[in-house]
């Protein structure tokens, strides 16, 4: 069955043996502009948002979009909404911060959870003593919260993303210097670290020469 809309809310469904809409009772009509009921067969006007034209416009006329972002689409009176398919790749390289940063403050509370006290070996003259860990672990957990959220508030301006860049830099030319020194165990540690700043990179480079994406 062709879909109608209704000539109030523009809601779309299918046709059934209802000639009203389900939703505000007003007559349903075709994409031609016809209303569905066969009593009437008179085009039914388009009926716009309200004070969006306050004089009807000469034949022949396009409608004009009542508000940016929106334009007409299908026939006269049928709105559409547009949007900005482009990528915010400056919220990527925030959750790329955020993320890593949240997932280690997770695992130093758990650490914490698990080991709250250790015990210091005695040296010469000393007795073992015990030491707990609870304080400690909440300022590192607290510290590293408070540092993460600067960076992420920071991450929108261009050239505090061109700073991280110029340290990814640093930092893969440090990896590739060490790989080649390194034993075989810690070369996976180093091909872990060197893909993450390859992709962390990526982002950054993104979100330098990308225009953000306007909100609608």
């Amino acid at each position: 069955m062709a879909d109608v809309t209704c000539s109030r809310c523009w809601l779309w469904q299918p046709l059934g043996r209802s000639t009203t809409c389900r939703a505000c009772g007003a007559p349903l009509m075709t994409a031609q502009g016809m209303l569905v009921s066969p009593a009437v067969a008179q085009p039914a006007p388009p009926v716009p948002p309200p004070g969006y034209l306050a004089q009807p416009l000469p034949p022949g006329v396009p409608i004009p979009a009542p508000y940016p972002g929106w334009s007409p689409a299908g026939y006269a009176g049928i709105l559409s909404p547009g949007s900005d398919r482009s990528t915010d790749w400056v919220l990527w390289v925030r959750i790329a911060i955020a993320v890593p940063s949240l997932l280690g403050a997770a695992l130093l509370m758990l650490v914490g959870l698990l080991v709250r006290q250790i015990t210091l070996p005695a040296s010469a003259g000393t007795v073992p003593q015990t030491v707990d860990l609870g304080p400690a672990i909440v300022v590192a957990v607290v510290a590293i919260l408070a540092v993460t959220a600067l960076i992420v508030w920071l991450a929108k301006f261009a050239v505090v993303r061109a700073i991280l860049l110029l340290l990814v830099a640093v930092g893969v030319v440090s990896v590739l210097a060490q790989m080649g020194t390194a034993v075989s165990a810690d070369r996976i540690a180093f091909l872990i670290d060197l893909g993450w700043d390859i992709v962390y990179g990526a982002l950054l480079i993104l979100s330098l020469v990308s225009p953000r994406p306007q909100p609608l």
